[in-house]
């Protein structure tokens, strides 16, 4: 009996690649609140913002979901915030060929680089955020 491919959960793929890939840096689906945050830097947050999949059938091995995910990098000045942003920028460029139990990225995309995102509630820091999406298949059965 053939066990059927699911789309994996392309934002913990996101978050977990980018966990080990930068140590010493919190990467998260949600971010501690208030001033607890202040304590959380260096932080990643990544949000999934949209994004589709390419569904020829769920036993497909060209089934991948094409998520667009906003990322937003937390630290206590501007300048640290914009190096952490350029830090997961290049390490985003590293991720096709990358895998986890769920998932393997194949692609990756760009939307909008590094940008300012003021951050009032939590005056103590910064925020720098980018628009990136990726490609991700189910890992293939006996890989």
């Amino acid at each position: 009996m053939t066990v059927p491919l699911v789309l994996p959960d392309s934002k913990q793929v996101a978050i977990d690649l980018l966990t080990a890939a930068m140590p010493g840096v919190r990467v998260v689906g949600r971010l501690p609140e208030g001033a607890a945050l202040n304590g959380a830097v260096p932080a990643v947050r990544v949000l999934r913002v949209g994004g589709t999949a390419d569904m020829r059938g769920w036993s497909d091995p060209a089934t991948r979901d094409r998520p667009r995910f906003s990322i937003d990098c937390y630290d206590v000045s501007e300048g640290a915030a914009m190096r952490l942003a350029m830090r997961v920028r290049a390490e985003w460029e590293l991720l096709p060929g990358r895998s986890t139990d769920t998932g393997t990225v194949t692609g990756i995309s760009e939307e909008t680089g590094p940008q300012d995102r003021p951050e009032d509630p939590n005056s103590d820091i910064s925020r720098v955020g980018m628009i990136l999406g990726m490609s991700v298949r189910p890992p293939l059965p006996n890989s």
